[in-house]
């Protein structure tokens, strides 16, 4: 907007953000109204992100190496609205402040999917290093996958077992010779798991509320292991399936372009890439601009060429004395602003 009577003119507001952006002139009030305006206007509406798929793994780690005794893909995903009411699998009230859309109950069968396919003399072995190896442990992992957020769709819940909720090293050590066929292993995983939109496992309950459960290894034709929960209420709901059971609420994420940058990256690091990055090479771009206009934004430079010109055919016939005499009414020139506007008139 140009200002009557003088040649001067006022920036719009898009100017004055652009300059304030580029010069890095915001404060942080500015900063936080500018981003909620970018936010807002790219309108990320936040949808359910539930879970597409559910898998168990539980593993016994020693010195002598790590074997995978139980291992189930056979999940079922529950929508927490077609559940018996009678059925309480929430009685801490952890999810009375969630949308009910976003909370799933997840129920695996209690037989493992994959064999136990570990040869005798490696079991010998493993049994061996358990006389030997007083630092055992055993490891208790979910893995989740969802939609969103992109290169964050599959999320892991592990859990060491503590010490004290370990059996016995003789107890593990009857059941793969053969002389017994179960252990029990307590506190194994909390059964109230919350994942956030940014791709984070967490739980609600403390670790009196964990699920405990037996291990069973089944000799047949073929082996394989199984998971009986020791407490009944934690499989109420699951109907048949009497495996792995959890009560997982996930976090509702952003769609859209925006969306999925904030949800994978968050609003900091939305602000580190536009601000930091983009911005700064912005203003490297626009610097020192005011220093160009004598070279780039004339508005005709046809004598100008002309000196140059000359200077270049006076070098050529070696007529050096000329050469000089132009090069030096070329610099006049350009240390006169008055000349230079004069000499870049339009004809």
């Amino acid at each position: 907007m140009k200002i009557a009577g003088s040649g001067y003119s006022v920036p719009s507001y898009k100017q004055q953000v652009h300059m304030q952006l580029t010069q890095g002139s915001f404060t942080n009030e500015e900063y936080t109204k500018f981003f909620s305006l970018i936010y807002s206007s790219g309108n990320p509406t936040n949808i359910a992100n539930p879970i597409k798929d559910a898998s168990v793994q539980i593993d016994i780690k020693t010195m002598g190496g790590r074997l995978t005794l139980y291992q189930n893909t056979l999940c079922e995903k529950l929508p927490w609205d077609i559940i018996d009411p009678d059925f309480d699998l929430d009685p801490h009230g952890y999810f009375d402040m969630y949308n009910k859309n976003d909370i799933q109950l997840i129920c695996c069968q209690a037989d493992a999917s994959m064999l136990w396919l570990v040869p005798n003399v490696v079991q010998m072995r493993f049994i061996q290093s358990l006389d030997w190896d007083m630092d055992m442990d055993i490891i208790f992992k979910w893995v989740l996958t969802r939609d969103r957020p992109k290169g964050k769709e599959v999320v892991k819940y592990e859990k060491t077992i503590s010490p004290p909720d370990l059996p016995k090293q003789s107890d593990i050590q009857k059941v793969l010779n053969g002389s017994a066929n179960s252990f029990r292993t307590y506190n194994l995983y909390a059964k109230h798991l919350r994942v956030t939109g940014s791709g984070e496992v967490r739980s609600f309950e403390q670790e009196v509320d964990s699920v405990s459960a037996d291990l069973v290894l089944n000799r047949a034709d073929f082996n394989w292991w199984s998971f009986h929960d020791i407490n009944s209420s934690d499989i109420s709901g699951c109907g048949g399936l009497t495996g792995p059971m959890a009560v997982v609420m996930s976090d509702e994420t952003p769609q859209g372009i925006l969306g999925d940058t904030i949800s994978k990256f968050s609003i900091w690091g939305l602000y580190i890439t536009f601000v930091l990055a983009v911005g700064r090479f912005i203003r490297l771009q626009c610097s020192d601009l005011r220093m160009r206009i004598p070279y780039e934004n004339l508005p005709s430079c046809d004598r100008l060429i002309a000196i140059c010109e000359d200077i270049y055919a006076a070098r050529a016939e070696s007529e050096l004395g000329v050469e000089e005499v132009l090069y030096w009414t070329l610099v006049k020139i350009y240390r006169s602003p008055h000349m230079l506007l004069e000499y870049t008139k339009p004809d």
